[in-house]
């Protein structure tokens, strides 16, 4: 079945010469309706609570840093379960010294959600480091994600002696840094999306206004001119 619609004709009115043809207020208020409907789509991933969220670190050593490498699927998190893991870090090409600072980055959900640099070894970092991310939701949606690093309490030390012993070693790559994963339920409303997507929705709405007041006036200017 042919569903080609001939836009391209006209509506003639009886006894009067006015053609009405598909004016550009018209095309205006196509293009907004098309334009709102887009910017309703384009959103953030919509997550149910377990899948996993796509998750990718970062190093940096020797102001020099590593390009981004997607984590496994045992060390990302879930989205809305809490969860510990172990997560390797790579091998620094240069060699490591007691001076050295060894940072690690997050990313969540494709780069859209980036943590801070959280040092790992050397100055600035706890004996053994114990990554605390804390992810941001609403509903479905990852909002955001931040991460600070700590001192594992006595319990995880005792709990993952091996990853201790790691640390603890200079010289033995690769290393596991624990991760935790929590995360933070927020039911507030985002203003600033609303707002964005309320603008274009009342533009509609004001284009809709004047079209229907231009279709009342246009067939008496059309008599009055004829």
């Amino acid at each position: 079945m042919d569903m080609t619609l001939d836009c391209s004709c006209s509506e003639h009115f009886p006894g009067t010469s006015y053609t009405r043809d598909k004016g550009p207020l018209q095309r205006v208020v196509s293009i907004i309706f098309v334009c709102s409907a887009l910017l309703i789509r384009v959103d953030a991933t919509s997550f149910r609570d377990g899948d996993y969220i796509h998750t990718s670190r970062k190093a940096q050593f020797h102001q020099a840093r590593t390009n981004w490498q997607d984590l496994l699927g045992q060390h990302c998190p879930r989205f809305g379960i809490d969860r510990l893991v172990a997560v390797p870090i790579p091998k620094p090409q240069l060699p490591f010294g007691e001076k050295d600072t060894y940072k690690l980055q997050f990313s969540f959900d494709g780069d859209r959600h980036l943590t801070p640099w959280v040092p790992l070894l050397g100055q600035g970092a706890p004996s053994v480091p114990l990554v605390m991310v804390t992810l941001r939701r609403s509903g479905t949606e990852l909002l955001g994600a931040s991460a600070e690093v700590v001192d594992a309490p006595a319990e995880y030390q005792q709990h993952h002696p091996v990853l201790v012993a790691e640390m603890r070693n200079v010289s033995h790559w690769p290393k596991h840094v624990l991760v935790h994963y929590r995360f933070d339920t927020r039911n507030d409303v985002d203003l600033d999306r609303g707002l964005y997507l309320l603008f274009p929705a009342g533009l509609l709405a004001v284009l809709a206004l004047c079209l229907s007041a231009l279709r009342g006036v246009q067939p008496k200017l059309a008599q009055f001119l004829s």
